[in-house]
């Protein structure tokens, strides 16, 4: 990992070498830190985190002949195309990822982002033209935030870096954390905010170039929406979905180091596991696989401990069970606000800290998941495809096949949320956009008592919409807006900053751009083929990962999360410093129905104190606090030279389960479902 972290003075005021060293400190957890660097007004955090080796070849920024300095974190997909199409001759014989960008940005200049494919963040400092550009790939798997007041741009991949500067003062953005806190369902929208005010994540897929004068945002790739996959056969589909699939793990086994495969015995971890075998046998990765499970003791399912040994005796590896962690301590709960950055109380995190522990132990830098396979491979959303095209005897039948497969689940469920879904995709964004007030008024949640009455009135606010793209289909819109809604924005970032936190970086395949953008154009009705959820992926599939495992059904297996919650609820003190930062009306005590409130307590402590500190690790190990951060002066209030408009959410953050390691949420319901209607 290479934190893109650095200071530009628009004004021209040469840049505070001891202020990077601060930021820098911050961000010790990313990789070995040296020495900052500084050309006159641009500075930037030196640091060492390569993907492929760990050469002195590969020190960040880099800097031309030009003064152009770039710096990268991340993995490019496409070096041998962009080698083949740039001059060879003006790189080094085994040019670096870094290397690659900045030659492709010195022939294309911004342009070059849409012809580099991968997972990045990036940061270019254009000396001619006096131009900061920062550009984040399409899926957002890198964060990268900002914050400028019209004199200074400060930029890092956690906002914790940006926070050291002397005029910015920690303030919480009252609007986002309103819709957190209070509202049943998030809005689609997602401007960028963050839950600091004035401090902005560049957006997946979006560029943002900052001048003397004006600071512009402009999107530089996108998903195509309005174009459809139709092949002659079926079989020619899986086969499709089969190659982007392997290419998606290929990918991301790019390492030098052993790589960490998180398994459950689930249809989703399984699919990962046995094709990054397939590629390691035949020579397609030299990667070294470290595969990995979490086992509730006396709770694990005899199916779950089967499929496990099943993948062992089959593929003749080894995996490595682990206890889950135990709830976590108001240390323990204080550490993850910090590294995480936003007000939600997370449990699961607390019980994966021993798989990160362990593969970071293993010197392992990078993990393979199957999460998000359930929210983009299973949607639901195709019945309204097939109720416009008048088949509703297949409506039927997919309903009643869904009962099979989710055993456990009401089957009213399935067919409530289907007249859920059509009202939607067939009633105008408009009309849905004047009826939300009423709604709101009728589902009114008793958290809006507890919260505070400042944050509370944030939910009345004028809601600015986007412009939506055209859709082929109601499937494709599903698709395109799990990817683009901000809850699920802010559910990558938090993730990829915990595993951070342990110098690992998370990688799923399923968040690859190539295999996201195939499941948008294939009808929903072919992906899950006779109602059979995922039919598409499991046929892909087989003759690589066991039979037993292409048919497991969803069953609730849920029995810890109750009592997990009963060691919070017995043993945290009330929520005061919440109370005291103004985010709720009083010091409410630890109960089931503030247990949601646990994450926003912490979050309080750790960034609305009246010291700025963190449990940050220091380069001997020791966990030391940071830098007091400086009284802002009197007008530190001044907006940015440009008006971003507010920013609502689509999809509940409290439901979002992309980090546990189930086929279930914490209710027990099957993730896809739990992050309600869109």
């Amino acid at each position: 990992m290479t934190p893109v972290a650095g200071i530009w003075n628009r004004d021209g005021r040469p840049a505070d070498l001891p202020l990077l060293g601060r930021m820098g400190s911050a961000l010790l957890h990313l990789g070995p830190s040296r020495s900052p660097c500084c050309h006159n007004a641009v500075g930037f955090v030196s640091d060492t985190g390569v993907v492929t080796s760990r050469s002195a070849d590969n020190q960040q920024p880099i800097t031309d002949d030009e003064q152009t300095t770039l710096m990268f974190d991340g993995r490019l997909d496409n070096r041998e195309e962009l080698l083949s199409i740039l001059s060879v001759s003006r790189l080094k014989s085994a040019p670096s990822d870094c290397d690659l960008v900045l030659a492709a940005y010195q022939r294309w200049g911004t342009e070059c982002f849409s012809r580099v494919e991968g997972e990045f963040a990036i940061a270019v400092f254009d000396g001619p033209r006096q131009q900061l550009t920062l550009a984040r790939d399409p899926i957002g798997c890198r964060p990268l935030y900002y914050w400028t007041n019209g004199r200074t741009c400060v930029f890092a991949p956690e906002i914790k870096a940006i926070l050291i500067h002397p005029e910015m003062v920690p303030r919480a953005n009252e609007d986002l954390l309103a819709d957190h806190l209070c509202r049943n369902r998030l809005a689609y929208e997602d401007y960028g905010e963050t839950f600091f005010q004035n401090i902005f994540a560049v957006l997946p897929g979006r560029r943002v170039t900052v001048s003397a004068a004006r600071t512009e945002c402009q999107t530089f790739w996108d998903f195509d929406t309005e174009s459809d996959v139709s092949f002659p056969s079926y079989s020619d589909y899986a086969e499709r979905l089969r190659e982007l699939l392997f290419q998606a793990v290929k990918r991301r086994l790019r390492s030098a180091d052993p790589v960490a495969i998180a398994v459950s015995g689930g249809l989703d971890s399984s699919v990962v596991l046995c094709v990054a075998d397939d590629l390691c046998r035949d020579g397609r990765s030299s990667a070294s696989l470290r595969p990995v499970s979490l086992r509730a003791p006396g709770a694990e399912t005899k199916q779950e401990a089967q499929f496990l040994s099943l993948l062992e005796s089959t593929r003749d590896l080894q995996i490595e069970r682990l206890p889950f962690g135990a709830p976590g301590e108001p240390a323990d709960l204080e550490h993850a606000a910090w590294h995480s950055e936003w007000p939600r109380f997370d449990d699961g995190w607390c019980a994966q800290r021993p798989m990160f522990a362990w593969a970071k132990a293993q010197g392992a830098r990078t993990m393979l998941t199957g999460h998000w396979s359930d929210q983009l491979v299973f949607r639901t959303g195709y019945l309204s495809d097939l109720f416009t095209s008048l088949k509703w005897r297949e409506i039927a039948a997919h309903l009643d096949e869904y009962t099979r497969w989710f055993v456990d689940a009401d089957p009213r469920y399935f067919r409530s949320r289907f007249a859920r879904e059509l009202m939607f995709n067939l009633s105008p964004h408009r009309f849905r956009a004047r009826l939300r007030p009423f709604l709101h008024h009728r589902t009114r949640r008793d958290d809006e008592t507890m919260v505070s009455p400042t944050i509370a009135s944030r939910i009345t606010r004028p809601r600015p919409t986007l412009p939506r793209p055209s859709c082929w289909s109601a499937h494709a819109r599903d698709i395109y807006q799990t990817v683009r809604a901000q809850a699920h924005r802010l559910q990558f970032e938090a993730d990829q900053k915990l595993a951070a936190s342990f110098g690992i970086e998370c990688a799923t395949p399923f968040l690859d751009r190539d295999l996201i953008a195939y499941l948008i154009a294939v009808p929903g009705e072919i992906q899950n083929r006779g109602g059979v959820p995922r039919a598409l992926l499991r046929d892909a599939m087989r003759g690589t990962v066991p039979d037993p495992i292409l048919g497991r059904r969803w069953r609730n297996a849920e029995t810890l999360t109750p009592g997990r919650h009963a060691v919070y609820v017995s043993t945290l003190p009330p929520l005061e410093a919440a109370h005291a930062a103004g985010f709720l009306s009083r010091p409410l005590p630890v109960s089931g129905k503030t247990i949601d409130f646990v994450g926003l307590e912490f979050w309080s402590r750790a960034f609305f104190s009246d010291r700025l500190s963190a449990p940050q690790q220091s380069p001997n190990g020791v966990p030391e606090p940071m830098d007091t951060a400086d009284p802002a002066p009197k007008d530190d209030r001044d907006k940015l030279p440009y008006s971003p408009p507010k920013l609502t959410v689509h999809g509940d953050l409290r439901t979002i389960t992309a980090a546990k390691q189930s086929d279930r949420d914490e209710t027990g319901m099957p993730k896809t479902f739990s992050n309600g209607m869109p």
